[in-house]
């Protein structure tokens, strides 16, 4: 259904702000991530989400507490009285992208607090033990401090797993995002360092939020600990000889 015109001097009709649109189904799409934007790759590129920085070079180490913010661009077609159509543009803030350090960490570094109160909730990014290349993204809920003794406050932020939203399983080289009922949602591709997010089956508006948050939550992880790596001081290597390196009784 076409847009009803409006007057140029009418007010600019943003959605309503507790409008919900997380039902609303996408169908698949190609999503790159291109500095702090994530754009489709279309011919004109539009930005659907921004980052408030870059999380593919990091600076910050698993030691530092840090967190980035995550909206998705939101893009309005209106016409006017004379036919003339205006684009009208707002950002929703989604998601803080959040890197707990071991001090006040339970368990779970990587977390996604959920901004909107239309999105999955808050989530976090869960390494199994095995095998150690996949990843899960779990909802998470601040357990209370039932038992403590009286007036103890001094203690970490305490979160309970629950349900699974996504499954991330290293395949062929690369990551596959597995919905809760083992369905496949999407496809990463790295090539040279540029990051792409291959959507391919139709997901309600709050998933793709949640997996776009994800995807970036884990990008951001692997930035952090190569930065980590970078910084261990390198040992220097003495080049001994056979009878040096064998035992003694040899």
């Amino acid at each position: 259904m076409a847009s009803p015109p409006i007057d140029d001097d009418d007010p600019p009709p943003y959605v309503v702000g507790n409008h919900n649109d997380a039902g609303e189904i996408l169908q698949p799409v190609i999503l790159v991530l291109a500095g702090h934007f994530i754009r489709a790759q279309t011919v004109d590129g539009t930005p659907l989400y921004e980052l408030s920085r870059d999380i593919r070079t990091s600076s910050t180490s698993e030691a530092q507490l840090a967190q980035v913010s995550l909206e998705r661009l939101i893009h309005n077609v209106r016409v006017s009285a004379n036919g003339t159509p205006r684009v009208l543009h707002r950002n929703r803030h989604i998601f803080e992208l959040k890197h707990l350090p071991p001090v006040i960490s339970t368990g779970f570094p990587y977390c996604l607090d959920a901004m909107s109160r239309h999105a999955l909730g808050n989530l976090a990014l869960k390494s199994p033990s095995f095998p150690r290349s996949s990843f899960k993204v779990v909802r998470v809920d601040e357990e209370k401090g039932d038992g403590l003794p009286k007036g103890y406050k001094a203690r970490k932020e305490s979160l309970k797993e629950g349900e699974m939203i996504f499954e991330i399983l290293r395949k062929r080289g690369h990551y596959e995002w597995m919905g809760p009922d083992g369905n496949r949602l999407a496809v990463e591709d790295e090539t040279d360092g540029n990051h792409r997010l291959i959507v391919t089956s139709p997901v309600m508006r709050k998933t793709m939020d949640a997996m776009i948050g994800g995807w970036c939550l884990r990008i951001w992880r692997d930035s952090m600990k190569s930065n980590h790596r970078s910084r261990k001081p390198q040992v220097k290597t003495q080049v001994r000889s056979g009878r040096e390196i064998l035992p003694r009784w040899w």
